[in-house]
């Protein structure tokens, strides 16, 4: 072919997620649009999504979704958020990172439907379907009966971003105390009472807090308090958050449920001692990297605490295999994977 491979992307989501699927997409967006082998166009339809793409992406195409129903329009259309909100004219590569809508549904049936009807139609009919772990590609081989060659694993690598460093300026709660820190509460599967639950074992002195950044749930917020854990909620920023990581004395990751384990990865590069569950993908995402812990046995991750918050050794030898996870690993590899799979896709397309 000797012009440039047309590739589309479903984009109005870059405009509200910055983290989750959006922290995994970009990269590979950005690099796309620098790719002489890719013409690239998104796809949105809300008049204030269009303004906000062209704001952070200056120079590229933009096109309402309709185009993408036009045959021979364009060569492949990705879809990076979870699933094909609309149908294409054109083979279509859609990520799916969990299969939690199915085995975790919501419980309002609405909410539910909307939740599951575009993975339901990506099974149907997508070309290639993009996940981030073995573990779920077999959870999603299984709940929506896609054979496992249509199913692509590009496991995702942190970004440069987050690495080891010093000098960073926390909140004045956490600047002269030790603390625990968990990301990401919202939801049950995160399983935040363990981390609660934990600390109230573990912690000994005054000057030891737990630090949550997210926003609790009322009951959880009852739970810590009828425990007397000190737990402070945080708004964080990429930077406050990579401080954080950095000059946590144990992140903790007890979620039940994880298509990957982001926080874990992103704690790992940062050099910060984790504490993980011992279940899903946890173990294939930490590679060795965190202790891993049944998360079901909040004594066990108390005494873990309480190890790290008191044996020097054992804190700097589990800061040393986080930073070794990630020391010689090349990080931009899944951002070429997956160019190469929309340019293979494109080809055959054609």
């Amino acid at each position: 072919m000797d012009r440039p491979r047309r590739i589309a992307i479903d984009a109005s989501n870059f405009v509200r997620d910055r983290r989750g699927m959006g922290r995994l997409a970009r990269p590979v967006l950005r690099a796309a649009c620098e790719d002489d082998r890719f013409e690239v166009t998104l796809l949105a339809d809300k008049p204030s999504d269009l303004r906000a793409l062209r704001a952070e992406f200056a120079g590229a195409r933009l096109r309402s979704t309709w185009s993408a129903r036009r045959k021979g329009r364009y060569d492949v259309v990705w879809f990076p958020f979870n699933g094909m909100r609309y149908s294409v004219a054109a083979p279509a590569i859609v990520a799916i990172n969990d299969a939690f809508a199915f085995t975790e549904p919501h419980r309002e049936r609405i909410a539910r439907a909307r939740e599951q009807a575009p993975i339901r139609r990506a099974a149907r009919e997508a070309s290639r379907v993009v996940t981030i772990s073995k573990w779920s590609r077999a959870e999603i081989a299984r709940e929506l009966g896609i054979p496992f060659d249509r199913i692509d694993v590009i496991v995702p690598a942190p970004d440069p971003f987050w690495h080891p460093g010093d000098g960073d300026v926390l909140p004045d709660a956490l600047e002269h105390g030790r603390f625990a820190l968990v990301v990401g509460v919202g939801e049950a599967r995160k399983n935040v009472r363990l981390a609660i639950d934990a600390c109230a074992r573990a912690f000994e002195r005054p000057d030891e807090l737990l630090a949550i950044v997210g926003n609790l749930r009322e009951e959880d917020r009852a739970f810590a308090r009828s425990l007397g854990v000190r737990a402070g909620e945080i708004s964080a920023s990429d930077a406050m958050l990579r401080a954080l990581y950095r000059r946590a004395s144990v992140v903790l990751v007890p979620s039940f449920a994880e298509g990957f384990g982001l926080v874990a990865v992103e704690a790992l590069a940062c050099g910060a001692p984790v504490l993980a569950a011992d279940a899903t993908a946890l173990p294939e995402a930490t590679a060795g990297a965190a202790t891993l812990l049944d998360p079901a046995d909040p004594a066990a991750w108390a005494r873990a605490i309480r190890t790290l918050l008191d044996d020097d050794s054992a804190a700097s030898a589990a800061r040393a295999r986080a930073i070794a996870r990630f020391a010689s690993l090349d990080r931009s590899a899944p951002v070429r994977r997956t160019l190469a799979l929309l340019d293979d896709v494109a080809m055959r397309g054609a």
